[in-house]
């Protein structure tokens, strides 16, 4: 079986060596780049696991870059920052970011999240019989991972592959913020609500006719989210 892989850019020598040396720890072979663009090299054209990307490259913004990977790959991403954390991470999923993480960070920490994202977007990112599930106009292909509504394709990340089908086993019931988040990211991601806030807003600019106004993903104030199978009109 071969080492999962890793590419790691980012812009401050000290984290990289930091970074290269947790990532080591944690089993990964380790690629280092120094851009922007020798990053979307190494993704595109090269087997890799995992993405650790600086919030600041050399050449550019790696947030920016981020979005411009979710147009073609679905590497997990993890995304290193200064900034405040919950606004940090909300800027970063928003832009197709697995996670963020500000420094300072624990190695702890660390290796808590790198974790729970390769078990979310490589190895458990759905157990269930191959076939496929349709709820309304969306045909969810669970053999390929695949989600199409009214024909139409819709390209979901990993994580929000797994969000859909999550609510998806349990379509007409009101899933609590929590039991999500817990789920889908990990029991060390049970309170952070903006997390799955930004899940189902990315999900809903997919697999929505009018985002604004869900049909099929509908929100429970205060509550959780819930998957209708008879939409509104």
């Amino acid at each position: 079986m071969r080492r999962l892989a890793a590419v790691l850019a980012v812009a401050d020598p000290t984290a990289v060596r930091l970074l290269r040396a947790n990532l080591r720890a944690a089993g990964f072979e380790v690629t280092t780049v120094h851009t922007g663009e020798e990053a979307a090299g190494r993704v595109m054209s090269e087997t890799a696991d995992l993405l650790i990307l600086g919030e600041k490259l050399s050449d550019g913004n790696g947030v920016i870059l981020c979005r411009k990977l979710r147009e073609s790959s679905n590497i997990p991403i993890v995304v290193m920052g200064q900034a405040d954390r919950s606004a940090g991470a909300v800027v970063a999923l928003n832009n197709g970011a697995d996670d963020y993480l500000g420094y300072p960070y624990s190695t702890d920490e660390f290796f808590a999240r790198v974790n729970a994202v390769m078990r979310r977007v490589v190895r458990e990112v759905i157990r269930m019989d191959e076939g496929k599930k349709r709820i309304g106009g969306l045909v969810i292909d669970l053999s390929q991972r695949q989600v199409t509504n009214q024909g139409k394709s819709a390209a979901l990340t990993p994580t929000e592959f797994k969000l859909l089908m999550y609510l998806a086993e349990r379509s007409e019931q009101v899933i609590p913020h929590e039991e999500l988040l817990t789920h889908v990211w990990g029991q060390e991601y049970a309170h952070c609500v903006h997390y799955l806030r930004v899940g189902i807003g990315r999900l809903r600019q997919k697999v929505e006719k009018d985002p604004a106004n869900p049909s099929y993903l509908v929100t429970c104030s205060g509550v959780g989210y819930m998957l209708q199978e008879s939409p509104r009109q």
